[in-house]
């Protein structure tokens, strides 16, 4: 009986590695309907695999695509992976930014509902300084490349704490909209004020940033050049 199991479970384990091993030959319309089927909202997928489809040689690490679905409340999971080798999804809550000017006033999210409405102060804001520049503290809406890593040790919990390993990843705008994340330091980051549960979310400074501990889930994934999606259809 014993043996029968053992052999029933390295079928189904071979079964697995088959699918996962056939899903990297999939087209790239098999693999969107996959995604889709597995909860990926269809239009910010669509526009993602277009842009990656079109733009291959500006990812070094081409197996992983990720999504932030800002139009989703940050009560949801609307951080997704996507493993183009094997059609694994991966989902995480993640925080927006408040776009909080110099008087305090978080205008991004102003009355903290968990939905981010604003990506741009006004110019009125700005011309009273009450902002360094229009984006500041704000979510950047675009494509971006998730590029290096570094030990960031104003967030760093936990094992990152003690051993000053890399915990955060940089970012690189590819358009207008996400062209200034690299120089005014928007980079994925944990949070003490991000939960990993299903909890309206704390704001940042336009970092999307993720719960402690929840950032070696997925670092090593998509260090190295892999495509980002900042879907934000409110701030179009």
């Amino acid at each position: 009986m014993m043996l029968k199991i053992k052999i029933l479970m390295m079928a189904l384990s071979m079964n697995v590695f088959a699918a996962t091993q056939n899903f990297s030959t999939l087209s790239l319309e098999e693999k969107y309907d996959h995604f889709v089927s597995l909860g990926v909202p269809a239009t910010p997928l669509e526009d993602t695999f277009n842009y990656y489809d079109n733009n291959l040689d500006l990812f070094s690490n081409q197996r992983y695509v990720s999504i932030i679905d800002y139009s989703q409340n940050s009560r949801n999971k609307r951080f997704y992976i996507m493993d183009m080798e094997t059609g694994e999804l991966q989902r995480e809550y993640v925080a927006h930014g408040s776009g909080r000017n110099r008087l305090g006033f978080p205008v991004a999210d102003i009355n903290h509902d968990g939905m981010l409405d604003r990506c741009m102060h006004s110019k009125f804001s700005r011309k009273l300084r009450l902002v360094k520049h229009r984006r500041w503290g704000m979510t950047r809406p675009g494509f971006i490349r998730v590029d290096g890593t570094y030990h960031s040790s104003k967030f760093a919990y936990g094992e990152y704490k003690r051993t000053k390993a890399a915990n955060a990843l940089l970012l690189n705008g590819l358009e207008a909209s996400s062209s200034d994340v690299r120089r005014n330091a928007v980079v994925i980051h944990e949070a003490s004020y991000v939960y990993d549960k299903p909890v309206r979310q704390g704001r940042t400074l336009g970092c999307p940033a993720v719960a402690q501990g929840v950032v070696k889930r997925f670092i090593n994934k998509l260090k190295g050049g892999s495509l980002l999606y900042s879907y934000v259809p409110q701030c179009k």
